[in-house]
């Protein structure tokens, strides 16, 4: 056998070990996609529905304990639609504001809310006791009453207002591909403001609206912290499972009634899946949004959807700007009130005994934000550019994880993993892998938009010069996706750092994190404790975020 053929035998053997080594990888990371989902978010999911559904020894079944706590439902229904209408009317105004506002306003609420973006989930509750608690701020300080504040309108109102923000970026991204040229033209023929709302925008934001009332009602009936704190004897279905579950240890009983808000998600998650091609259409992308460019000689709100607009945006950003003040003048403030003591005992006491929990928060944020990076990458490829045979199952599976109330999957979390052979209940890793799970649907969508944006065609070129699947996703798509995946790493970091219900039943004292310290001192009427680690979680998290959109993003355009 001559040497150019031995060269050449051998050459060909090494394209062919090459190759078993790509598609070894490929299925091994499809894989682990598949096994993540399968293990995190379908056996937890079954876990509880099955001993939601089963027949209890003492003879109580579903529809007994559905009967039973009939007053619970109400409440949360009561609580979930004003919420969710509340908090949609105010998202709206003031995404008119930021997309056809002036450019200096616009850039002052955009802040202001993204702020209250990355603030955890009861902080609003936290400063509403100190503004119109019975010693509160205003109430107290200024109008000289002494009032309870507690109730389902104060569970409303804080629930609506802190949602509101995330709503918001929805209604600007859908927003932004308004055709300003149009409406201007509408209005210079003569055509009334309200005519050009009603006609063109209204059309264009009701997709995005559906989304809203649907993602924001689950949310309100899932949440279990604003409740507990301003609530007052108003109790809820979260509020209830979380009391059997750690009161009473009724595991059972916790899982029934979290069977119906886990209804209750499906039924959104079915609306949501057909809203979403609509959102999609005319926003272009849902995961990753911006602020459109200000167009400083085109469409400008006027007349009085212009002048309601401005007031509710207004108020809003005036309910922020309070709210943060407020944390800030409690964190370093001994007791209440505007003539109270400047301290820093509450500075000291976070240095103390709070400063191992904010570091925890960190890693498991930091680790937690590059799993569901990861996983929201494999899932985007596989589902929306590969579409292998399981990727319309893995697309449902990723996304009704984020849909179901975090309570609901927390809760199947220590059904499905306090025992062997996958016993993780205690452990750092059952907390890490239940936020992934959380975070993988944005992920997911952010990667996504921007595969949407990557043509196909040079896939198909890579793929006819020989590079196996992976080599495409590593050297061919990957680079196309850095800002995505940024995304996606701040995303995942900021949301796990403040992120509670999900996590409420699996943290022990040896994994405590930040916000938990918060709820304890909030829960104690240790105010200016709880105000101190709410004050450390945000600028934590801001800035994480300022470094991200400033050194990561600044060649963006």
């Amino acid at each position: 056998m001559s040497a150019g053929t031995t060269a050449s035998a051998g050459g060909a053997s090494g394209l062919a070990s090459r190759a078993r080594r790509a598609r070894l990888l490929d299925a091994v990371l499809l894989a682990v996609l598949v096994g993540f989902c399968a293990l995190f978010v379908v056996w937890p999911i079954a876990c509880f529905v099955w001993q939601g559904l089963a027949p209890a020894a003492d003879g109580s079944t579903f529809a007994s304990v559905l009967a039973d706590n009939a007053g619970l439902l109400a409440n949360s229904a009561l609580v979930g639609v004003l919420a969710s209408a509340l908090s949609c009317v105010v998202a709206l105004a003031v995404a008119l504001v930021i997309t056809f506002g002036p450019r200096l306003w616009s850039r002052v609420v955009t802040g202001l809310v993204a702020v209250s973006m990355i603030s955890p989930p009861f902080v609003a509750s936290l400063a509403y006791v100190e503004l119109f608690g019975r010693r509160g701020l205003i109430t107290h300080g200024i109008l000289g009453l002494s009032v309870s504040p507690y109730g389902w309108q104060g569970v409303v109102l804080m629930q609506a207002l802190f949602f509101a923000a995330i709503n918001v970026i929805l209604f600007t991204s859908v927003l932004g591909r308004v055709d300003r040229a149009s409406i201007q033209a509408a209005l210079d023929l003569g055509a009334p403001m309200r005519r050009v709302f009603s006609d063109i925008i209204v059309p264009l934001v009701r997709p995005a609206t559906y989304v809203c009332l649907l993602l924001t009602f689950v949310r309100s009936v899932s949440d279990y912290a604003t409740p507990v704190v301003i609530g007052g004897k108003f109790d809820t279905v979260a509020t209830q499972i979380y009391v059997r579950v750690v009161g009473f240890s009724d595991l059972r009983g916790a899982a029934m009634l979290n069977v119906l808000l886990f209804a209750v998600s499906v039924v959104a998650f079915l609306a949501y899946r057909r809203l979403d091609a609509g959102v999609s259409a005319a926003s272009g992308s849902l995961g990753v949004s911006a602020r459109p460019a200000p167009d400083e000689a085109g469409f400008r709100l006027t007349g009085p959807v212009g002048v309601a607009a401005h007031a509710i945006c207004a108020l809003f950003s005036a309910f922020l700007a309070v709210l943060y003040l407020t944390i800030a003048h409690a964190a370093f403030t001994r007791g209440m009130g505007w003539s109270a003591p400047f301290t820093l005992e509450n500075l000291e006491h976070l240095m103390t005994f709070d400063l191992g929990s904010l570091r925890r928060s960190i890693v498991f944020s930091l680790v937690t934000a590059l799993v569901s990076t990861a996983l929201g990458l494999l899932a985007a490829y596989y589902t929306r550019r590969r579409r292998v045979r399981a990727s319309v199952a893995l697309d449902f599976v990723t996304t009704v994880a984020y849909t179901l109330p975090g309570i609901c999957l927390g809760l199947g979390y220590i059904l499905a993993f306090n025992r062997p052979p996958v016993e993780l209940v205690g452990t750092s890793a059952i907390l890490i892998a239940v936020l992934a799970a959380k975070e993988l649907a944005i992920s997911t969508r952010a990667f996504s938009s921007a595969l949407a944006q990557v043509p196909a065609e040079l896939d198909m070129a890579a793929a006819d010069l020989g590079t196996p699947a992976v080599g495409i996703l590593g050297r061919v798509l990957a680079p196309n996706l850095l800002e995505a995946a940024g995304v996606s790493l701040v995303n995942g970091f900021s949301s796990a750092m403040v992120s509670y219900s999900a996590v409420l039943f699996l943290v022990t004292p040896a994994n405590k994190t930040a916000v938990f310290e918060l709820f304890d001192a909030l829960s104690g009427g240790k105010y200016g404790e709880a105000a101190m680690v709410s004050l450390a979680i945000i600028v934590v998290t801001t800035l994480v975020n300022v470094i991200f959109y400033k050194f990561l993003l600044k060649g963006r355009k």
